[in-house]
């Protein structure tokens, strides 16, 4: 039951950020740090509930996870990026055109590479059981976000109609 309580508060906590930055007009980027730094901060209580983690592996964990998603942001971020470049320049070439689209294919598989990269220290962090339910645990936090975007979005979507 506390589990569940927790989880609930949780996802209310979130389903509040996400409201209040669907109605911010334009946030700075003071705001958009603070709400990823608020959405990790619930992230990491999730992935400790759901791993059973305990302090000492929060702490060794955290470090490193926190590091692997900083990276694979950027990655993202740049891919992006090179997108939004790219698609906008009316001048590019059919080759500028392509090591974009190349680009954006190969981000998942850079993204597992980085993944790849930190598995090892997870695995001294983690034990096997933990190791395996991770990816489970990172794909149920995404979809409670989107559960909860959703129902916001809806109940927005109902205000605004009457």
């Amino acid at each position: 039951m506390n589990r569940a309580l927790s989880f609930l508060l949780i996802l209310l906590a979130t389903a509040s950020l996400l409201k209040a930055s669907a109605q911010a007009p334009q946030p700075d980027e003071n705001d958009r740090q603070k709400w990823f730094s608020e959405v990790r901060n619930f992230k990491h209580d999730f992935l400790a509930k759901e791993l059973d983690l305990t302090k000492e592996q929060q702490r060794d964990f955290y470090a490193a996870y926190d590091e692997m998603e900083d990276r694979i942001n950027r990655l993202n971020a740049e891919t992006r990026d090179l997108e939004q470049r790219t698609i906008s320049d009316e001048q590019a070439t059919d080759v500028q055109l392509d090591a974009a689209a190349r680009a954006m294919y190969q981000l998942k598989s850079e993204e597992g590479k980085i993944e790849l990269e930190y598995y090892d220290r997870f695995r001294s962090i983690l034990q096997p059981r933990q190791m395996l339910r991770l990816k489970n645990a990172e794909r149920k936090f995404t979809q409670q976000l989107m559960i909860h975007h959703r129902r916001l979005k809806n109940a927005d979507n109902g205000r605004k109609r009457q």
